[in-house]
This record gives C-alpha cells, sequence and structure tokens, in this order.
C-alpha cells in the first residue's frame, strides 16, 4: 500500500521553478545586474554572455534577475524549443502581448518587433542560443536597440559568428562554473524545504545527492525528485540511501540521453508525469501539469509539445481528439 506523499510539492525540483533566493552566484548576480541597470533609465544596457556546464545556474539566475528586477521590459527564449528568427520574434511579441496568429511572414515580426523597441528599452533572453538555426537574428535585434542575453554551455558557440554580429553584440562574458560539493548541498537543501515533508529526507542523504551529481544542479534535484517518488511507490514514509543510488542511476542516464537532453522544461515536467503515470488520458495529463507548474503554457502549445515527444518516440498515443491516451515508451 503506497503511503502519503512524500513530495508535496514537486514544482521546486524541476528547471521551471523560479527559486526566492540564489545560493552562491552572488558574483555573477552582481555582474550581470551592473550591464543591464542602464535598461530601467531607458539607457543601453552592455549585452552578456552566460557560459558553462550544464546545470550551473545560468538559466535560473537569468531568469530570476529578469523577473526581479527587469519583468516589464524583458523576453525569455529558449532556443531547443524557438530555432529561428521567425520563432523567436513570435516570441517576444508574445511576451509582450502583442497579437500574433502565427501566419505573419519574418518581415512583418521583424517590423513590429522594430515599432516594440522604439516604444520602450527591450532585454532578449536566448537560453541555449547554440540551438539558434539562424544567428542574424542577434543583428536585428541589436540593430534595433534590443539588450541581449545570450546562454549557452559551449564556449565556441559564438567563435564564428560573422563580424558584423560579433561588433554589434559587443558581448561582456560571465562564467559559471560547476559548483562545489559543498555549494551544491547548499541549494539542493533549500529546495527539499520547499518539496519534502518533514523528517522525510535526511540531511546525510542530500549530502550524498549532492555529491553524486558531480556539482549539476539539475542533476542533483533530479536525483532527490526520482528518490522522493520511488520512495513512495515502494510504501515507505522516508527516503533510504537504496533510492538515492537507484535514482542516481536513472539521472545519470537522463542527463546523458541525447533525446531527452532535448525536452525544454514544460515538456521534462510532462515527461515525468508520464513517467510516474505509464499511462494517462491527455486531458488529465494536462490538468496534472497545470497543478504542477506555477506558468502553465495554453492547451494549444501542450498539443505541440506532445506532438514533439511523439515525433521524438519518448511517447506513444491511442484515440484521438477528446479521447487520446498518452503512454509512456522511453
Amino acid at each position: 500500500m503506497v503511503r502519503d506523499e512524500i513530495i508535496y510539492n514537486e514544482l521546486p525540483l524541476t528547471e521551471a521553478f523560479i527559486p526566492t533566493r540564489l545560493l552562491h552566484r552572488e558574483g555573477q548576480l552582481r555582474e550581470i545586474e551592473r550591464c543591464l541597470k542602464p535598461a530601467l533609465k531607458n539607457k543601453t544596457i552592455d549585452n552578456v554572455f552566460l557560459v558553462g556546464p550544464t546545470g550551473t545556474g545560468k538559466t535560473s539566475v537569468a531568469r530570476w534577475i529578469l523577473e526581479t528586477h527587469f519583468k516589464d521590459i524583458s523576453s525569455y527564449v529558449n532556443c531547443w524549443k524557438y530555432r529561428n528568427t521567425h520563432e523567436v520574434f513570435k516570441e517576444i511579441l508574445l511576451t509582450f502581448q502583442a497579437p500574433v496568429h502565427g501566419r505573419e511572414s519574418t518581415g512583418d515580426l521583424m517590423d513590429r518587433v522594430e515599432k516594440l523597441a522604439k516604444r520602450k528599452r527591450i532585454i532578449a533572453c536566448l537560453d541555449e542560443v547554440d540551438r539558434l538555426k539562424d544567428f542574424d537574428t542577434l543583428y536585428v535585434l541589436t540593430r534595433n536597440g534590443c539588450g541581449i542575453i545570450l546562454a549557452s554551455t559551449h564556449y565556441h558557440t559564438l567563435m564564428h559568428l560573422q563580424s558584423r554580429i560579433k561588433s554589434s553584440l559587443a558581448l561582456s562574458e560571465i562564467e559559471f562554473p560547476k559548483y562545489s560539493h559543498n555549494e551544491l548541498f547548499d541549494i539542493l537543501k533549500d529546495r527539499v524545504e520547499f518539496s519534502f515533508k518533514p523528517c522525510t529526507l535526511r540531511t546525510e542523504l542530500i549530502r550524498l545527492a549532492s555529491v553524486m551529481a558531480g556539482g549539476d544542479a539539475r542533476s542533483g534535484l533530479e536525483i532527490l525528485r526520482r528518490a522522493g517518488r520511488k520512495a513512495e511507490n515502494r510504501g515507505k514514509d522516508q527516503v533510504t540511501i537504496d533510492e538515492i543510488r537507484d535514482a542516481a542511476k536513472e539521472a545519470k542516464k537522463f542527463g546523458k540521453s541525447p533525446i531527452l537532453s532535448r525536452l525544454n522544461e514544460h515538456e521534462r515536467i510532462i515527461y515525468w508525469i508520464l513517467e510516474r503515470r505509464k499511462k494517462v488520458s491527455s486531458g488529465e495529463l494536462y490538468s496534472e501539469y497545470c497543478r504542477t507548474i506555477s506558468s502553465p503554457v495554453a492547451d494549444r502549445s501542450y498539443r505541440n509539445y506532445m506532438r514533439n515527444m511523439l515525433e521524438l518516440g519518448l511517447v506513444k498515443v491511442k484515440g484521438s481528439r477528446r479521447w487520446k491516451i498518452y503512454e509512456i515508451v522511453i
């Protein structure tokens, strides 16, 4: 018999969670804030390039700063999902609630972004920018006075840009090194307070997870999330070392899988729900996703995410329209 849930809130254990405080990234925060601060006075910012390995806080820091200080003038775009100029411009416009139906030409969207940029100083954050198909997008944005935040795990991402694009960007590089074991322990312990019921996860097991994650916060959070769910499924009232070890093996596989690594944060949450439920109707899946995340996407975007996961071979579907049943494949 499965006992009461050990994890009462799964969101803090996912990438979609924007923490109330950011640990061990004070230097990076100060430097990014220095670069972006002029935008608050409608002045030109210093464009920045956030670079470092996976799970080192680039996305969390960027989104925290934008949400906290620049919410009304910023747009966050993940280039894994939106990879060409048309898609990037569309997402920027949608952020500022500009009417877009998706059938506009790229030139039309470009004109709209240009008009928007003339009315207010805009900051565009392009995460995982190495996945961008057309780097001319960057030139168009900077030419129209938009501030730019770029983030990537690859130091060489921008090495081969055309000189006109490089000069227009004039980037300040901010490095995000891997966390130490102690730093990662602090981060995981902080998230556990927002997600696990008291006395269900011992401190020494959090420390073990931080060592197993090897400086990768994303991996550490995934270990804890999986360990908690495993303990629940095994009818336990707290996590043991067995769940941590089993979860670490699975998290390592998840992190190295080229297919799973292609999912954006919303798709990962949907995948995690399916992984736990095994088989679920489309309506139930979307409802649980909406309960899990603080800012869920609309039904149309959800259907696009499911189409992407079907194409990747991660899930399969039976039935059609209202009667669709999704099932996990890998």
